[in-house]
């Protein structure tokens, strides 16, 4: 009997390490209660982390290995770990999201259902992989580009482990298209507005990072001996503003270290995702933006990149709030809001930052752009979602709303391009 209960007290220990050594072994985020962005420096001194989430003047989520664990604790700033195995929550939630195929298959099957107001549409280039950015264009005369209707361009996921984004924007396109002809303020807006929506930029990402749940962030285009550029670190400045440039690293907005999970590339647009997009964006007007992340529960306008206003901050602020007012977090109260550089950290490089500055300092087109942290969590539980698409949902229709106003009430800094009709130009 002594032998037999030997070796089963052996056993338990043999698995104990054994569980012990596997989740030592994964990634964890970790909530790190420093009020400041400066007091991350005492983690990592060129603010090399990976930040998962924040609410200003609260805390910070940190994903971290047992390394970085290791520097909080010795950072002395009070922390807790609210997610023990990133693997595994991804795991659990992984069936409740569609694959990238699955969500093509939607936007096909809503096309089919609505060929005279919806049709296929994609970014001009393919991703490193060889991969289309697909989306949808939603108009009354969807075929033709009506220059004098002003537009408004959704995206979602940026990076590739915020999953809640793509069904955030699948949500609204379907609801947008089966209430034509039924909700009047819905037909009204298809019928005065040109609607782009692409519910997955970071296709190469989301193709690795959906099937095991890697937490991978970046897109999949190696260099210098590492893999991935983050999207949203990679666009250009357009402010005539070192600081806002592309590659500005100073107070970690980006890095320009290939191994970090918000490397900024090795060139602006660098990234067949980012050089899409803005391709993209220089043959159409689009008088509003909005860009979906996970997480936080925020509404943010500019500027990421330092904390002064912008020319716009009344018209920001105005419509901003209106907007985040319409949106209900999980816990309650509504969306947290104001500039990305004062509610979450400064930014370099963002999409958000460059269409704004683009479409004010050189394109000439009236513009205001946001970007929504939705959600808790980047893997969010499928019991949230719900909840999260509705409340979304009314931020975008009142946003859709207002692109008339853009056009009349934001003014840029060089003239708007001339269209001339076909035909008239030599």
């Amino acid at each position: 009997m002594v032998n037999k209960k030997g070796e089963f007290m052996k056993k338990v220990v043999i698995l104990f390490i054994l569980c012990a050594g596997i989740m030592l072994a994964q990634d964890m985020v970790v909530r790190v209660y420093a009020p400041n962005w400066q007091d991350l420096e005492k983690i990592s001194p060129k603010y090399d982390l990976d930040i998962a989430g924040a609410r200003a003047g609260q805390y910070y989520d940190i994903v971290a290995d047992q390394d970085v664990l290791s520097q909080i604790r010795s950072s002395g700033i009070p922390y807790e770990i609210i997610v023990f195995s990133i693997a595994h929550a991804a795991e659990q939630v992984r069936a409740s999201y569609m694959s990238y195929s699955e969500m093509c298959d939607s936007l096909d099957a809503m096309i089919q259902s609505y060929p005279s107001i919806c049709k296929l549409d994609s970014f001009p280039i393919t991703t490193y992989q060889g991969n289309w950015i697909y989306g949808v264009k939603i108009s009354d005369n969807v075929y033709i580009e009506e220059d004098d209707e002003p537009g408004f361009l959704i995206d979602g996921q940026h990076h590739a482990n915020e999953w809640a984004c793509m069904p955030t924007v699948l949500f609204f396109i379907d609801s947008i298209l089966s209430s034509y002809g039924v909700v009047g303020s819905i037909t009204d807006m298809i019928n005065s507005t040109e609607l782009y929506c692409f519910p997955v930029l970071n296709v190469d990402g989301y193709l690795y990072d959906y099937p095991g749940g890697n937490y991978w962030r970046k897109n999949r285009e190696p260099f210098s001996g590492a893999t991935g550029t983050d999207p949203n670190r990679n666009y250009a400045g357009c402010t005539e503003e070192l600081e806002g440039e592309w590659g500005a690293v100073d107070n970690g907005k980006a890095t320009h270290r290939p191994q970090s999970s918000i490397f900024s590339g090795a060139y602006v647009n660098s990234g067949d995702e980012t050089r899409a997009m803005t391709l993209y964006a220089q043959d159409h007007f689009c008088n509003v933006y909005m860009t979906y992340h996970s997480s936080g529960e925020m509404l943010c306008w500019p500027w990421g990149w330092k904390y002064q206003q912008t020319p716009d901050s009344a018209l920001y602020d105005h419509f901003g709030n209106n907007a985040a007012d319409l949106v209900q977090r999980l816990g309650g109260g509504t969306y947290y809001r104001g500039t990305v550089s004062n509610i979450i950290y400064r930014v370099s490089g963002s999409s958000m930052d460059w269409f704004y500055a683009w479409s004010r300092y050189v394109n000439g087109v009236s513009n205001i752009s946001f970007t929504t942290e939705l959600g808790t969590s980047q893997y969010q539980s499928a019991s949230n979602l719900d909840h999260m698409i509705h409340q979304n949902f009314k931020a975008l229709e009142y946003l859709a709303g207002i692109c008339d106003s853009v056009v009349l009430l934001v003014r840029t800094l060089v003239p708007p391009p001339t269209i001339y009709p076909l035909g008239t130009v030599g």
